[in-house]
């Protein structure tokens, strides 16, 4: 990496300050190298487009899976992760590298939790199990469902099967709850009282609005089984022309000092396979729905199911 001269340039799914901290925390313990880093922010689709043609300009790159990590594959630098991590040549859990294009790695992890109001929804209402949110005292907008993305609900299917998830949403849109778009705006306008509880979402969506918005009252709950799928999927672009640096970068992501930056930034999007993190620590003897490398090219397609459960109006030409 040394031998390497020119700026490594990364693109990852971190906040700006994270990606920042991380670089920092890497040049300290690697002087030798300059980093610029950004965060992929709603840019997935032109970042794969250009990787595609070839004219991306990041050598370690943020792989989106709704976007088919099918499509990144032909487009990235060969190099065997998986067999130096067995080997301990590279210092990272083994877990993290897709076996079957050992190449990608997850360097984090994201959970999928029920989100409620102290405030709104009475204490024996809160959700013990997914069943309890088709309580009919739940019905008529008292709670909300994200309609832009639905992986929590389409993860659960590793565990419970295709049909008993769409049975399941099915039952879940006879409560008439509140349709809304995007988890932030959900859980703010739950936070601020609009709603009692939400459906299925990112977990670590609830705990951050919590804290910035220093709303003790919005809590998060992990049923089982709780659904825990890959994060910050990163490769090396095949045309770098710093694959020993970019190979050092994914390396440093693994280890103690990074995982931390991504469990307090993210939040709570260290990797699960990392002893000691948060999503480690908080699925710790409980039932997992892990969407692994063999599972995650389901999510999207599962998806695009569940929103046809909902039962949408669709338009159509007379």
């Amino acid at each position: 990496a040394q031998a390497e001269s020119g700026t490594l340039n990364v693109i990852i799914a971190q906040t700006q300050t994270g990606v920042d901290e991380i670089i920092k925390l890497f040049t300290a313990t690697y002087p030798f190298a300059k980093v610029v880093g950004q965060d992929v922010g709603n840019s997935d689709a032109r970042v794969l487009l250009e990787v595609k043609a070839g004219t991306h300009k990041n050598d370690v790159v943020h792989l989106e899976e709704e976007l088919g990590l099918d499509n990144y594959y032909p487009h990235l630098y060969k190099m065997d992760l998986l067999g130096m991590a067995e080997k301990k040549v590279l210092d990272m859990p083994v877990k993290m590298i897709n076996p079957k294009q050992p190449n990608v790695a997850a360097l984090g992890s994201a959970l999928a939790g029920v989100s409620y109001n102290s405030k709104v929804l009475p204490p024996d209402l809160v959700p013990k199990s997914y069943e309890d949110l088709l309580n009919p005292k739940l019905k008529n907008g008292q709670i909300w469902v994200d309609v832009s993305q639905a992986s929590g609900l389409a993860a659960l299917a590793v565990v419970w099967g295709k049909e008993k998830v769409l049975d399941y949403t099915t039952k879940l849109a006879e409560q008439k709850p509140v349709w809304t778009t995007g988890a932030t705006r959900s859980i703010t306008a739950m936070a601020a009282g609009e709603y009692a509880a939400g459906s299925l979402n990112h977990y670590h969506s609830v705990i951050r609005i919590r804290e910035q918005r220093k709303a003790p009252h919005v809590h998060a709950v992990l049923l089982e089984p709780v659904p825990v799928r890959l994060n910050n999927i990163w490769a090396i672009n095949a045309n770098t022309t710093m694959p020993a640096t970019a190979l050092l970068f994914i390396e440093f992501a693994a280890s103690d000092k990074a995982q931390e930056v991504f469990d307090r930034e993210g939040p709570i999007k260290a990797s699960v396979f990392k002893p000691g993190s948060l999503p480690n620590k908080l699925v710790e003897g409980k039932k997992i729905a892990f969407v692994g490398w063999d599972d995650v090219d389901m999510i999207e397609p599962l998806q695009k199911e569940i929103f046809a459960s909902w039962k949408f109006p669709v338009a159509t030409k007379k």
